[in-house]
């Protein structure tokens, strides 16, 4: 018997990075004119950003299944797994919900606990990678659960857009509606905060805001994880990391893509960064 973690593919990990970890993403589906797809397998983000700016309407998202879940956690569990499931904020998607009705669906699924995240794409990859961690530690899956819980508030993201146009349109603008008015002058930084976007600052151009992120992580320091993330310019990821680089150990900074889901809200030229902080209490 094992811990298995599980999330969904609005995490953005790594494929690399869920195999090494033993991780199962569930894939939110992408659905662009009357095609559905799996989002990371059956689109890939090269794909999507081909498409994204000829495409006459904006595409949609829907979250995984009940059923979706269903079948992996029947799997996982008939392996003789236990199952810690975290995922995308509540509110910002119906992922959570549809995990916990595949749960209640189980009957006696008294194996598995499922964690709202509050988070999206980078930061929570960090809180995935912490959980399988933990999860080769311990002995409890509930353990591992209360663990991720209690450490949700030491992620942070900042993402610098090049629009606000696809969020918007998107409906997931959130607080960072307050920003719509200047969209066109400015390159908006946004954060995730209690599970919602919220605007931060409003920089005038990509390297200043670049710059900021920059600023932005450096002041929450010290850091055990730092996740530098794109969508389709992956030059200013590079550098970004490497600027960043002295700031934790080299296993610990990785790199990541937003995939069709999140790209569907955050547009081409999105760059972020997400951080783990170190804890005073401990991991």
């Amino acid at each position: 018997m094992a811990i298995r973690i599980v999330t969904d593919s609005a995490s953005d990990l790594p494929v690399a990075l869920a195999q090494a970890n033993d991780v199962t993403v569930v894939p939110a589906y992408v659905i662009i004119g009357d095609e559905t797809y799996k989002d990371g397998v059956e689109i890939t983000a090269d794909q999507f950003y081909s498409r994204l700016e000829t495409l006459p309407r904006l595409p949609t998202t829907a979250q995984p299944s009940i059923a979706d879940f269903q079948e992996v956690y029947q799997r996982l569990l008939e392996q003789g797994h236990q199952i810690v499931s975290i995922h995308v904020s509540g509110k910002l998607s119906g992922t959570f919900n549809s995990a916990s009705q595949a749960k209640a669906v189980l009957g006696d699924a008294s194996q598995i606990e499922i964690v709202d995240s509050q988070l999206a794409s980078a930061p929570l990859s960090l809180a995935v990678l912490n959980a399988a961690q933990w999860a080769r530690e311990m002995l409890d899956y509930r353990e591992v659960a209360q663990r991720v819980r209690q450490s949700l508030a030491s992620h942070h993201t900042f993402v610098l857009l090049d629009t606000l146009e696809y969020l918007q349109k998107g409906g997931r603008i959130g607080k960072a509606a307050a920003f719509v008015g200047g969209m066109l002058k400015v390159k908006p930084i946004l954060t995730v905060r209690d599970g919602e976007v919220h605007p931060l600052e409003r920089p005038r151009s990509r390297e200043r805001g670049r710059l900021r992120l920059i600023e932005m992580v450096r002041d929450l320091a010290p850091l055990r994880q730092i996740n530098v993330i794109h969508s389709t310019d992956r030059v200013p990821a590079l550098a970004v990391r490497a600027e960043l680089a002295e700031m934790v150990e080299p296993e610990n900074l990785i790199e990541s893509r937003f995939g069709p889901v999140l790209g569907t809200y955050l547009g081409p030229n999105a760059l972020g960064v997400a951080v783990t902080q170190v804890s005073p209490d401990g991991p």
